[in-house]
């Protein structure tokens, strides 16, 4: 277990004697963070919100569709929150390892069911033919509850399973510096995360574009080759996961072979992965726009949202000149 005593690693900001980088990499994060904390948090949570303000309003009216991106919108908002951790960048969160474990347990337990949810909606609404699978796979979208929950379990046991590799047990009350992916943990934590996270997801995402790209050269009739475009939403959360993943996980993927070489890196090293983390933060912002402009209850009730304004404001104006008047009367 010695390759497990993390007590030699350090952030290159607070030990390295490279002090012009880590001048240049500070100011680099500090103004993406306020970048990000001007722009993409204020989008996302008032986009995020009012799609899910649009699903529980419909929620009498919802399909199986409705139903998955109803759970990545709640998902997407409680990651734009857990984001806000890096508001203090380039400090650090100064907690103890207790608190920076549950931290890390819900950012997991999110990037988990997004990615999973994200996968079940390929399969399930993008995907039309007669094998037994997709004929599962439409039932599982009839009854979306049942899939949801099954989905959010194998989050769960993919999060416990991570944080599990987390290294602290031993010392839960000593006060560290926190990420939502904790730099003290094993090199096992970046490796599990990936595999479960990113590996796994890109394997099923290729079966997933080879199936289609079958399907749609032999087996499909026109009718059935209009499906995809009938769910744009679908197929730009994919992507848009897919994309903000990628320089996530690569990180993640860096930083595991520095442990494993018991090297602490370079400041740039250090940058690279508080912007991964930005970049992964942003998913859930890009997303949330994705449902609001593509998918058609979301982009429906954003076209009608002025008119009910004006007719709030004019129902609004009519109270009060009623009441001016008996006033005056």
């Amino acid at each position: 277990m010695a390759s497990h005593n993390m007590s030699w690693i350090h952030y290159p900001s607070r030990v390295s004697p490279a002090v012009e980088d880590i001048i240049a990499s500070q100011n680099v994060i500090a103004r993406c963070v306020q970048v990000y904390l001007a722009l993409c948090v204020p989008v996302s949570l008032v986009t995020g919100l009012f799609n899910l303000t649009t699903f529980i309003q419909g929620r009498t009216r919802l399909g199986g569709l409705d139903v998955f991106l109803l759970d990545l919108t709640v998902t997407n908002v409680l990651v734009t929150l857990l984001s806000l951790t890096t508001a203090s960048r380039p400090d650090y969160l100064a907690t103890t390892h207790l608190g920076c474990a549950a931290l890390a347990f819900l950012s997991n337990l999110c990037y988990f069911n997004a990615q999973y949810v994200q996968l079940a909606m390929l399969f399930v609404f993008l995907l039309q033919g007669p094998s037994s699978c997709l004929r599962l796979a439409a039932k599982g979208a009839q009854g979306p509850a049942v899939g949801l929950a099954a989905l959010g379990g194998c989050a769960l046991c993919s999060s416990l399973g991570v944080v599990a590799l987390l290294g602290t047990s031993g010392e839960l009350h000593r006060t560290t510096l926190c990420q939502l992916d904790p730099l003290t943990a094993w090199p096992e934590y970046e490796i599990v995360k990936v595999s479960l996270g990113f590996g796994l997801a890109l394997i099923l995402e290729l079966v997933f574009f080879a199936l289609l790209v079958v399907q749609r050269a032999w087996r499909a009739t026109p009718t059935q080759r209009d499906k995809g475009s009938a769910h744009p939403a679908v197929l730009a959360v994919a992507l848009t996961t897919f994309a903000c993943r990628l320089l996530y996980n690569l990180a993640l993927l860096q930083r595991a072979r520095l442990k494993l070489q018991r090297d602490i890196g370079s400041p740039r090293d250090e940058l690279l992965m508080s912007l991964a983390e930005l970049v992964l933060a942003g998913e859930a912002c890009m997303n949330a726009l994705a449902t609001l402009l593509l998918h058609q209850p979301c982009r429906l009730a954003l076209r009608t949202l002025p008119g009910r304004l004006s007719q709030t404001c004019s129902r609004g104006e009519a109270s009060s000149s009623f009441s001016l008047q008996r006033v005056g009367s």
